[in-house]
């Protein structure tokens, strides 16, 4: 039975894979294929992703959100060059990524226009670039727009009509990215300490050390808040470096209160959180019905 649904797709390659099997023979080159597709899939699953299915040396992968997609497809090429295994080898990959509706098979592949179109950008991208469609991207907030970098218009093989082509950048290349500070100590001023932040909802407690961490309504977040005002993907809190980064993505904001300075209001922004405060989603912190979560950055040893 298969079904339709709008979903973010994206295929990740190896650049020259067949390079590494004249150098370290089948085995050995296997073997190492098998870690980076294993890298690649784990940051997908990181984010909520399903991986649909591996093909030689390149991995398949849908997302239901848009926005965590994005987030997570531009953190493929400094996953492979940061793991311990890989990234003594010089390994490289491109990335294609498209949303839009496809038709949902019961086993998790996938067929459609937006899959083609990601398979055929992927052969389109260079090495280290991640490539997206200038229409993928228009329902995202504003500032993702610092993260991005227009490449023009192309004819992308299979389609009759030019593509217009922006390019998806990491952390390194985004560093660019405007954010709303609040007034504490930046983390240029502080001693590099280790810190993870500990967010506290309902009597539970989650504990954000590297990889993000989703906040919203819908059953996949990872806090979720039963809300009408709450958006189903609502926040994200990721780490960026020696801080936390939270950004807002949703429909009617979240208010921060960080120790006792001013409340603000973010609204498809993002806010460098640290010290202690409290969180409401799409509601005032002091409104009668807001549900509070309440953060922590703390060192660790």
């Amino acid at each position: 039975m298969s079904r339709t649904a709008e979903l973010a797709i994206c295929f990740a390659d190896i650049c020259d894979s067949t390079a590494l099997f004249e150098e370290y023979g089948d085995d050995k080159a296997r073997e190492i294929v098998g870690r980076v597709l294993d890298v690649i899939s784990d940051v997908v699953r990181e984010y909520n992703g399903t991986v649909v299915k591996t093909i030689g040396d390149e991995v398949m992968g849908t997302f239901p959100e848009l926005i965590a997609a994005t987030s997570a497809v531009t953190k493929f090429p400094q996953a492979v060059r940061t793991d311990e295994r890989t990234a003594p080898l010089g390994i490289e990959i491109r990335v294609g990524m498209c949303y839009g509706s496809v038709v949902q098979e019961d086993d998790g592949d996938v067929y459609g226009d937006a899959v083609n179109t990601a398979s055929r950008l992927v052969d389109w991208a260079r090495a280290a670039q991640v490539v997206t469609t200038a229409t993928t991207l228009e329902p995202l907030p504003d500032f993702f727009e610092s993260r991005t970098r227009n490449l023009g218009e192309t004819t992308l093989r299979g389609k009759e009509e030019t593509v217009e082509i922006v390019e998806l950048l990491g952390e390194q290349s985004g560093s660019n990215l405007t954010v709303v500070e609040s007034g504490g100590p930046q983390p240029a001023q502080q001693e590099q300490t280790r810190t993870v932040l500990a967010l506290k909802y309902g009597g539970e407690t989650v504990t954000v050390e590297d990889g993000p961490l989703m906040i919203g309504r819908g059953s996949k977040s990872d806090l979720q808040v039963a809300d009408s005002r709450v958006s189903r993907t609502h926040a994200v809190i990721e780490r960026q470096r020696d801080s936390f980064m939270l950004t807002d993505s949703s429909t009617n904001g979240t208010y921060v209160q960080i120790g006792d300075e001013e409340v603000m209001f973010l609204h498809r922004e993002q806010l460098r959180l640290h010290g202690e405060g409290h969180l409401s989603l799409g509601r005032h912190v002091d409104a009668d019905e807001a549900q509070l979560l309440t953060f922590e950055c703390k060192a660790t040893s």
